[in-house]
């Protein structure tokens, strides 16, 4: 789309005779130029994302480990048939058949503060698996879901603004598509093509 909007600016700077009443050549090249800037600003402003993923990725691997532990102290300290009875007050729930700190972002995060508080309430600061890591682990959700959705939102803003720009430069190129062909109607399909359009519509 950037390259097609700046070859039809280019030829429409150099056909001056060629107009639209509702627009002109400086405010397409304007919104070419801005489309092109916005989609590389996406475009690299997304690239962060997937680092991101891939760290809370990793921390979700150390938290569902963490969990794993805690069912292991709860069973050492209160015995297995009773272990259970424990696991809300750490986040603990039963999803399916299994027993975890949800998988959901948010809910997560919530469960992770319930996490540290019933590590300290139970006895188990001094565990592998106690006060330091869970708040350090608490800590880093926090701050990357914080991150994330930083991330996430100036790609929303930065879609909806080159999607509207794109539906701008389309109109555009199909309004000038159809001046080209009433004011040539003889040779418009070459014309067309030197203007760098490659098809009768877009």
């Amino acid at each position: 789309m950037s390259s097609l909007g700046q070859s039809v600016v280019a030829a429409w700077k150099a056909n001056a005779q060629i107009g639209l009443i509702w627009t002109d050549v400086n405010k397409h090249g304007a919104n070419v130029n801005t489309f092109g800037t916005t989609l590389s600003e996406r475009e690299s402003t997304g690239g962060g994302r997937k680092e991101l993923t891939g760290k809370l990725a990793a921390l979700n691997v150390q938290i569902d480990e963490g969990a794993a532990s805690i069912k292991g102290y709860l069973v050492y300290k209160y015995e297995k048939a009773h272990a259970p009875d424990y696991y809300p007050q750490f986040g603990i729930e039963k999803v399916g058949s299994k027993y975890i700190i949800p998988g959901d972002q948010q809910k997560r995060r919530d469960a992770l503060g319930l996490t540290l508080a019933a590590i300290s309430a139970h006895g188990f600061d001094n565990e592998k698996y106690g006060k330091v890591f869970w708040q350090t682990t608490l800590d880093n959700y926090t701050a990357l879901l914080a991150a994330a959705s930083a991330i996430d939102g100036t790609v929303s803003q930065k879609v909806g603004t080159k999607n509207d720009l794109r539906k701008t430069i389309v109109k555009t190129h199909n309004a000038l598509i159809n001046v080209i062909k009433g004011n040539y109607p003889d040779t418009w399909k070459n014309v067309i093509r030197e203007w760098g359009f490659q098809k009768e519509k877009y």
